[in-house]
């Protein structure tokens, strides 16, 4: 007779299972987090971080590295919990006594759900706060570092600009001369008795108040070496400090709630449907006037090359794509802690080497999997154009077509589940 497995053997998988999943989540964990250190390390040091700041910036790092560590952990604890198992008979013994194989099933499964259901929420309302402290600290790191590069007696470059510097009396940098190169050989340059230095509060710019300044600027269409000379008591000039990098200087859609994610997708959708009925009033346009011009032969040349303009442009917002990406994105991680359960019971006790270790081993194996087909996803849905949705949950769907096959394949060669 089939029955259910008494509440004590229960309690006792969830408790392996939990041990297992701390050791593993401690393990993703370090692994990811030497990921994101390596990631930022060059940039952060460049700019004689303090280890305060070192340590927010990777303090507002943890929910992005914990929402990637979660699902990985819960692979490799419910392999090394169904592999060690199955190491120890303890699902022959199970059948033996006529547990069926569907109540042993069920802990992995709640636990999968679980931790899906928890990590899901707790990534949309760690992540956005986490990620605006995160451009907090940076653009304040960016001002310190400002202070100390623009120093006395050396020569730097911001964008197009070349700055050359003198000596420093108190707060004033002296004799500055600023090489504007975007002109090439002709470049405009502004010098400047003294200088001091401020920075914008809504931007990453340094603002250079300057005396006795004097500019050398290249008449427009005049010939080479004709230059109009300006001086003035006082100006300032905005230069950009360093080339803003967009995660940091904006909400980058992986680091919005599910919420703002979807409201930005629709307003977007919104403006391309207006883009596109545009277009489609304009081609309407184009095609009258070529009616009306037929018996006109250069009217209606210029009619038909009008028409035939509008009709090869692309209107596409291709930052929409992304978007619709990252969403997907926002439940396919947290989700694939349950595909992940889901798979791992069959496979741990299909295995030929049985035991934590070898369930870890294989956690190793198709956590890399995994990663690479959520980044062929991901890469497909952009440049490719593939369906988001299918794009970014192929992973999953790959994860739980393997289970079904692992279960099929045992019924049909030996005859039984377990």
């Amino acid at each position: 007779m089939k029955e259910k497995p008494p509440l004590t053997f229960w309690c006792m998988m969830f408790s392996e299972m939990m041990l297992s999943f701390l050791a593993a989540f401690f393990f993703f964990f370090i692994v990811f987090l030497i990921n994101q250190v390596l990631l930022f390390a060059e940039d952060i040091l460049s700019r004689g971080a303090d280890l305060v700041s070192v340590a927010k910036l990777l303090f507002y790092s943890l929910p992005t590295i914990i929402a990637i560590t979660v699902p990985f952990s819960v692979l490799a604890a419910t392999l090394m919990t169904s592999s060690r198992q199955h190491a120890d008979n303890e699902f022959l013994a199970s059948s033996t006594l006529g547990i069926r194989p569907l109540w042993i099933y069920i802990p992995f499964l709640i636990v999968g759900l679980g931790i899906a259901v928890g990590s899901f929420y707790a990534n949309d309302w760690f992540i956005p706060r986490a990620a605006n402290g995160f451009k907090t600290v940076y653009a304040e790191l960016i001002r310190k570092s400002a202070k100390v590069e623009l120093s006395p007696y050396t020569i730097s470059k911001y964008g197009d600009k070349l700055l050359v510097t003198g000596a420093s009396n108190a707060a004033l940098i002296q004799n500055l001369l600023i090489v504007d190169q975007k002109q090439g050989a002709d470049a405009n340059v502004v010098t400047a008795d003294d200088v001091s230095i401020e920075f914008s509060q809504d931007s990453m710019d340094a603002i250079l108040k300057m005396n006795n300044i004097t500019e050398e600027k290249k008449l427009p269409g005049g010939e080479p070496g004709d230059f109009s000379m300006t001086t003035a008591r006082q100006g300032d000039i905005r230069i950009q400090i360093r080339e803003q990098i967009p995660s940091y200087s904006s909400t980058a859609p992986s680091e919005m709630s599910v919420a703002s994610l979807a409201r930005q997708i629709r307003e977007k959708e919104s403006r391309l449907a207006s883009r596109l009925r545009e277009k489609e009033s304009q081609k309407a346009t184009a095609l009258d006037r070529l009616r009306l011009s037929y018996a006109q032969s250069s009217a209606a040349s210029s009619a038909l090359a009008s028409f035939k303009s509008l009709a090869s442009q692309k209107t596409e917002d291709t930052s929409l794509q992304i978007y619709r990406l990252e969403y997907q994105k926002k439940f396919v991680i947290p989700s694939a802690c349950f595909f992940f359960a889901f798979l791992a019971f069959p496979l741990g006790i299909g295995s030929r080497r049985a035991g934590r270790t070898a369930g870890f081993g294989l956690a190793l194996l198709l956590a890399v999997i995994y990663w690479a087909l959520l980044f062929a996803g991901q890469t497909f849905g952009y440049r490719q154009g593939f369906d988001p949705a299918l794009s970014m949950w192929m992973p999953n769907f790959v994860m739980f077509a393997a289970a079904c096959l692992i279960w099929i394949s045992r019924k049909i060669f030996t005859g039984h589940f377990l």
